[in-house]
């Protein structure tokens, strides 16, 4: 029997062990996890009117651009002192002269043949007088004196021929000078004393661009000239800010806009815009092709409220601080300035002024979140 005790003592002892073990073994207790608290930034809301500023880039043109070449044939003898690239020029100043030795000896033969035919004029018209004297006196026929009045008008007719050929020959000659049209400065000069020219202003020697009237041409998208349409000031006249930035230094110019673009960009979908820039008259240091920043007031919105893009949650949630929990509020958007978001409260709860906006992104945050204002 002493062989079976000694086992079923064994296992009395080890369950013993096990049963004292669980007994003494230390309780776990459940911890409550303290709530996370969220840091946000905010903004207070106020409803206000509110226009942004658009800023955009845009391109100098020139408002009015002249090419330059001879009206007349020949060749060059004189170059102007001014006549060259970059070269400003007054109106009236000489820029290239076409040898004028043709043109004055035809001006004389032209004024000659005009001398010769008044001359012949005269006399006809003496004729003239004696038939009429020997028609009344019946010594000559009715077809003699008819044949003297014919005489006499055509000689006049061509009296007149030779005035207008003295006019051309006068006009050509001043053409052989080829001054400059208004104030401006000289481009793509092109002019070589010695060279011929065919005339007719088939040769282009250069341009002539005025920079007292520059222009600025930038572009709006469809959805900006669609806000501006709807405004209820009109777009030509709208005053723009133009600024060139050169180096470190930055111009500023005001100019207005005068014109639209008769199509719509096929690139853009949007429209191009024309404005003025204000030189007083003067020259310009802007010269066309500089790139330039342009802004124009946006689209008036009244009782609007504005936040950083970062306030929105998708399209139209916004979260407020409410008892210092997120409170979901619906809103719809009006319109962008710059990184901030235009918009209205919609909905059951509006935002109403001195609420707080959270402007943070909550990826796990949710309505009714606790948060901590910074």
């Amino acid at each position: 029997m002493k062989p079976i005790r000694l086992p079923l003592a064994i296992v009395i002892g080890t369950f013993a062990i096990i049963y004292l073990l669980m007994a003494t073994r230390p309780r776990l207790e459940s911890v409550q996890a303290p709530e996370r608290v969220w840091n946000v930034n905010v903004t207070v809301a106020e409803h206000r009117t509110i226009q942004p500023m658009l800023n955009l880039f845009g391109e100098v043109i020139a408002g009015r651009r002249s090419e330059l070449s001879p009206a007349v044939a020949g060749v060059m003898v004189e170059i102007g002192k001014n006549f060259r690239d970059g070269g400003v020029v007054r109106k009236g100043e000489l820029l290239v002269q076409i040898d004028p030795f043709d043109y004055t000896t035809d001006l004389a033969e032209q004024r000659s043949m005009r001398v010769e035919a008044g001359v012949r004029l005269e006399m006809l018209r003496r004729d003239l007088d004696r038939a009429k004297e020997l028609y009344a006196a019946r010594n000559v026929s009715e077809q003699f004196l008819d044949g003297a009045r014919l005489d006499v008008l055509q000689q006049e007719a061509v009296v007149e021929q030779r005035g207008i050929g003295v006019q051309r020959a006068e006009h050509d000659l001043k053409d052989t000078r080829l001054v400059a049209p208004f104030d401006g400065i000289v481009a793509n000069a092109n002019a070589a004393l010695g060279k011929q020219f065919s005339g007719f202003g088939s040769d282009m020697i250069g341009e002539l661009i005025d920079t007292s009237r520059i222009e600025v041409r930038f572009s709006l998208t469809n959805a900006q000239y669609g806000r501006l349409l709807e405004s209820e000031a009109s777009i030509m006249g709208r005053p723009v800010a133009v600024v060139w930035k050169v180096g470190e230094h930055a111009f500023s110019f005001d100019a207005v806009i005068e014109r639209i673009g008769a199509e719509i960009t096929s690139t853009t979908g949007g429209v191009d815009v024309y404005a003025v820039v204000d030189t007083g008259n003067a020259q310009s240091r802007l010269r066309p092709g500089a790139f330039v920043g342009v802004s124009m007031a946006d689209k008036r919105y009244e009782r609007a409220l504005r936040a950083p893009d970062s306030a929105v949650y998708g399209e139209r949630t916004v979260f407020i601080v409410e008892d210092g929990r997120l409170a979901e509020r619906e809103i719809v958007i009006l319109g962008y300035a710059g990184n901030d978001v235009l918009f209205r409260s919609t909905g059951d709860k509006p935002i109403v002024d001195g609420d707080r906006i959270v402007t943070t992104q909550l990826r796990e945050g949710g309505p009714g979140a606790r948060v901590s204002v910074r």
